[in-house]
């Protein structure tokens, strides 16, 4: 019997559209890596994850008529096509279409009732990824460094929790993360019947996977199979603060432009996908009044998702338990970072221009010879 022949979670029907918000550093990467992958498995299943990218950026740029990320030169402009043809071909597939992507939770009401408009409410499930608050907070500085912030974490967290103007970045982190505001927002819009909260728990890595494939009615470790552990992790202190003094000598978001998306982008991703951390690298770390505050939004936000009510997958409270941290972080510079880590970074930023030597006769045959004494050592 097939994962559709159980039914699914979402109570989905042939033609509808599951419709994954985000928001940001909940585990989106994660599973939409999952499905990526999984997708010449999923038509088994009648569920299809449409296109070749990991996630459907374009296709929500589309939907919401902006441009989308941080890019070199300016992010690509939206093509309304895309959504309209998605919407279509998602109607007419004999079984359930996966849409996800975080920057879906950033749209306002206007926005967000012109997207179910198109689907049609009666042709959606909106599923709504959630984690605990004070472990988003680092999560969220670390990919604004991404696009080129310049201050501290300690600064930042001042600027984004305490009274007092906000920097631009810290006004985008309020518009991905009043959660309450997000589920409450798509559920007056399409019933909160058709709204799903997954909440994420970092002390069950894999729970996501699983709570997915009951939402999809698919065979169980069918997207489990595909995790990816080293996929978008946090960096360390030490990368952190190297990639903080990049943004701050080449002068933020205005001064990475000469150097281009590849070298940026690769620099980010050879330090963070080419290596992994050893267990004694310092972690970046959240002062306690940081924390207790986290959790005094979170409690809010926890009982206004039950007041709504919207279908939930796992435990609410997990969003609101308050975490224990120092009680004085001070942003500082580090002064040392592992070779392994800047060479990864250098590597990764080279990626566009470097092309590894190619194997010559001599050291084809070096490599042969040595396999060949590993295998009669091993006998």
């Amino acid at each position: 019997m097939t994962g559709r022949e159980k039914g699914n979670a979402a109570n989905l029907q042939p033609g509808q559209i599951l419709l994954h918000i985000g928001v940001h550093k909940t585990g989106t990467t994660a599973i939409q890596d999952a499905l990526a992958h999984a997708r010449p498995e999923l038509h088994e299943w009648n569920v299809q994850y449409p296109g070749t990218a990991q996630a459907h950026r374009n296709l929500a740029s589309s939907a919401m008529d902006r441009r989308l990320g941080w890019k070199v030169g300016g992010a690509a402009a939206p093509d309304p096509s895309l959504w309209e043809n998605f919407v279509k071909s998602a109607h007419k597939f004999p079984g359930i279409t996966v849409c996800s992507s975080e920057f879906f939770a950033e749209s306002d009401d206007a926005k967000a009732r012109e997207i179910i408009e198109r689907i049609g409410k009666e042709n959606v499930h909106i599923v709504v990824t959630l984690r605990n608050f004070g472990q988003i907070l680092p999560s969220a500085w670390q990919q604004i460094l991404k696009s080129g912030y310049e201050n501290g974490y300690i600064h930042w967290l001042n600027n984004v929790l305490n009274a007092g103007e906000k920097e631009p970045k810290s006004e985008v982190f309020w518009t991905r993360h009043r959660h309450d505001i997000v589920v409450e927002r798509w559920a007056k819009i399409v019933g909160s019947d058709r709204v799903t909260v997954v909440v994420v728990d970092d002390a069950n890595r894999d729970g996501i996977y699983t709570d997915f494939e009951l939402l999809l009615g698919l065979p169980k470790n069918s997207l489990l199979k595909h995790r990816t552990h080293s996929l978008n992790r946090s960096m360390t202190a030490a990368e952190s603060e190297l990639l903080r003094c990049l943004n701050e000598a080449v002068g933020g978001s205005k001064g990475w432009r000469p150097y281009g998306n590849a070298v940026h982008d690769g620099l980010i991703k050879g330090m963070v996908e080419g290596r992994t951390p050893d267990a004694g690298e310092a972690k970046l770390q959240t002062p306690q009044w940081a924390l207790d505050m986290a959790a005094r939004y979170a409690a809010t936000y926890v009982d206004a998702i039950k007041a709504s009510g919207v279908n939930v997958v796992g435990n609410l409270e997990v969003l609101g338990t308050r975490l224990e941290g120092p009680e004085e972080v001070k942003d500082r510079a580090i002064e040392e970072i592992p070779v392994n880590a800047a060479v990864a970074a250098i590597l990764g930023a080279m990626s566009d221009v470097f092309v590894p030597p190619r194997p010559t006769r001599m050291t084809q045959a070096r490599s042969k010879a040595a396999r060949l004494r590993r295998a009669i050592t091993r006998k």
